[in-house]
């Protein structure tokens, strides 16, 4: 399973949706935590040019509200 650094608002929006990622808080502030393959890949798809991993799962988290609110 592949480990990723968060941050910490990444790690609360995500709380605020679904139970917050196991994981370790670093030194700096972020968050190193395990995802599955799927997760990784999905992730890596979906990934803009120069974006971090923790703007990429904000970004479709807030898609996802957005769609949810919408339907």
């Amino acid at each position: 399973m592949p480990d990723i650094e968060i941050t910490e608002e990444c790690r609360a929006l995500i709380a605020s949706v679904i139970e917050p990622p196991t994981g370790r808080r670093l030194p700096n502030g972020n968050w190193r935590t395990e995802i599955d393959a799927a997760t990784w890949h999905w992730l890596q798809r979906l990934r803009r040019q120069g974006e971090s991993i923790s703007d990429c799962i904000i970004r479709m988290v807030i898609v996802s509200l957005h769609k949810r609110g919408l339907q």
